[in-house]
């Protein structure tokens, strides 16, 4: 796995966001972002500046996520 790669974890999209190299990282796990908090726009009433909600789990659980669809 790398910094940035999209996983699923029992069936949810993640992005990974930390390895075991990491210093904060148990070892042989993984820190994953799931998109928590759900956040607003600030261009849309939404008052930014939202701390990531991280999750450690073991690597062993994630398996890679399809391609993601990309649009711009």
């Amino acid at each position: 796995m790398r910094h940035g790669q999209f996983v699923e974890f029992d069936g949810l999209l993640a992005v990974v966001v930390g390895l075991d190299t990491d210093p904060w990282v148990p070892e042989e796990h993984v820190a994953l972002w799931f998109g928590e908090p759900p956040t607003r726009r600030t261009s849309e009433g939404g008052p930014g500046g939202a701390a990531p909600l991280v999750w450690t789990v073991p690597a062993e659980y994630c398996q890679p996520a399809a391609e993601p669809i990309v649009r711009h």
